[in-house]
């Protein structure tokens, strides 16, 4: 009976721990380690869903295929310049992904230069994040094929032979804060529907920035920098721009809109557009795109606010002082002003933003700043605002201290007599230590004779006043040997007893106990006993030196 109880209990437990190791083993995320000289490619076959790879700063020469979904592999560092993927082979993609909610950032992948290979390919993928990182030297930068719902966000694709970024039958997805420059050609959309191009920066590439094919429809662009040759062929329900919002747009405006439509050497449009109100937009549609029906009815120009008069502030370090006295002015004017003019009260000016001036004599200064921009200008003035002084003569350092000898330890104070007003004190005590303080109090723990010497100084010069063997500490004083004796020494109770200390060595305190469990701290005491009997009498003396106790028995009879 009981052996199959226990069997039954075995078996529950046995259970609960399966169930256990289902619920804790494989569905747990870990975060797996790349270091230097490992391979990126392995970690990703030995991950599971929801793991992190982290990869350490350093170059890896492989080629990563990943098929696995739930994955993040990023750079330990964020930085994609020291986190580097090359191919090994360039007829492969340096990292190619096949999956769902895979997320790659901040590596740099170069290499993979046979025609129609990617630094990062995302092949049949979706809800997938490639974000902060570098793709040089490939044929394609980043190439997004047969793929949906994936974001590419700020990503840098530059020396790529065909393409920056390329979309290939792709769809819905979100391309934000990526730039493509110096590419064989920036941006491309081929065959992809219902995507966003927003906040990118396209320049500077070889035959063009961004190309949208006639079979491209519900395309989102806008809030882009375009400084190259854009092409947008005849697709449906396509737009280039968003409803005027307020937020500052990607050339620094107050509103996002349309697309900035640029040409290298300022001739593009949105270069040269009007804006009369000054707000970031043109007063005009961009209707001009090459090949396309579309127009952009908000193209962004570079914003110019409308400039303000200033309004005149300044401070000067210091306001006073003796002669030749150097202050540092410095602006603090609000409205951005272009010039400045300082009047230094002395007959003297400057047109620089911080100037620094010297006062040669003594007088009291008005300053004036008059500031200065498109607008128009404001004058600050600060009347009697620098006061220079006449030039302090040098001092003559002297001083005393009290007492000048004595047994260690001695304190001794010391007092600045020095003459011509110095601002500064530097005691020196002879014994190795010293002190800035004007009046200083030292104490000389250790016997011997002392040199003491003071340095006075004020803006004139310094002056030294040195006192040789000033300061005199002897041996320190002997222990007192405790002594005394008591008048009358007998006698019925209540008896009154005077006692008179006769100790030596000079004690400086004492402690009488009268036997009867009272005592006293006076010099020599007078004490009462009220009850008849027999008392010991006992006197600590004490100095600095140490302390000494004299017992006399019996001393003390009351009958």
């Amino acid at each position: 009976m009981d052996g199959g109880i226990k069997i039954k209990t075995l078996t529950t437990l046995l259970v609960a721990i399966f169930i256990l190791a289902l619920i804790s083993g494989p569905g747990a995320a870990a975060e797996i380690i790349v270091q230097p000289g490992s391979s990126i490619q392995q970690a990703v076959n030995n991950s599971g869903s929801g793991d992190i790879i982290t990869v350490k700063p350093g170059t890896y020469t492989e080629n990563v295929i990943v098929t696995k979904d739930d994955l993040t592999i990023r750079s330990e560092s964020g930085n994609p310049d020291n986190t580097i993927i090359k191919a090994k082979n360039s007829g492969a993609n340096v990292l190619l992904l096949q999956g769902e909610n895979i997320k790659i950032s901040g590596f740099k992948a170069v290499g993979a230069t046979r025609s129609g290979y990617a630094g990062i390919c995302l092949s049949s993928c979706s809800n997938c994040i490639i974000e902060n990182n570098k793709l040089l030297n490939n044929c394609y930068g980043i190439y997004v094929l047969r793929s949906k719902v994936d974001k590419l966000s700020k990503n840098t694709a530059t020396n790529n032979l065909q393409y920056g970024i390329a979309l290939g039958t792709a769809t819905d997805n979100i391309l934000s804060g990526n730039t493509a420059f110096s590419n064989g050609r920036g941006i491309h959309f081929g065959n992809s529907d219902g995507n966003i191009l927003s906040g990118n920066t396209i320049r500077d590439n070889d035959v063009y920035g961004f190309s949208m094919c006639p079979r491209c429809d519900t395309n989102q662009i806008y809030n882009n920098y375009f400084n190259d040759t854009v092409t947008i062929t005849n697709g449906i329900g396509n737009v280039l721009n968003t409803k005027k919002t307020a937020g500052t747009n990607i050339v620094g405006g107050p509103y996002i809109g349309g697309n900035f439509w640029g040409k290298p050497d300022g001739t593009g449009f949105s270069n040269t557009a009007i804006d009369k109100n000054s707000d970031g937009i043109s007063d005009s549609a961009y209707k001009n795109i090459a090949g396309s029906i579309y127009s952009d009815n908000l193209p962004l120009v570079i914003y110019k606010p409308e400039s303000k008069k200033p309004v005149a502030a300044f401070s000067a370090s210091p306001t006073s002082g003796a002669a030749p006295l150097n202050v540092t002015f410095t602006d603090k004017s609000t409205g951005t002003p272009t010039k400045w003019k300082w009047s230094f009260g002395d007959g003297t000016s400057s047109t620089l933003q911080n100037p620094m001036h010297k006062y040669s004599k003594a007088g009291n200064y008005t300053v004036a700043l008059t500031v200065s921009n498109a607008a128009g200008s404001n004058t600050l003035k600060k009347t009697g605002y620098i006061k220079v002084v006449t030039t302090p003569t040098k001092p003559v350092a002297n001083f005393e201290g009290s007492p000048v000898s004595g047994k260690a330890p001695l304190t001794v104070a010391f007092t600045d007599k020095s003459t011509g007003s110095p601002t500064k004190w530097k005691w020196s005590f002879g014994d190795g230590t010293s002190s800035t303080l004007q009046n200083p109090t030292h104490k000389y723990s250790k016997v011997g004779n002392y040199t003491v010497a003071l340095t006075a100084t004020n803006a004139a010069g310094s002056n030294i006043k040195m006192r040789s063997n000033y300061i005199t500490v002897t041996v320190t004083s002997q222990t007192p040997t405790a002594d005394f004796w008591g008048s009358p020494r007998s006698g019925k109770a209540p008896l009154k007893v005077t006692f008179t200390e006769t100790s030596k060595g000079s004690p400086t305190s004492w402690k009488w106990n009268f036997g009867d469990g009272k005592s006293s701290t006076e010099k020599s005491p007078k004490h009462t006993y009220s009850a008849a009997g027999t008392y010991t009498v006992k006197l600590t003396a004490t100095n600095a030196a140490g302390s000494n106790t004299k017992t006399k028995s019996a001393y003390i009879k009351v009958t």
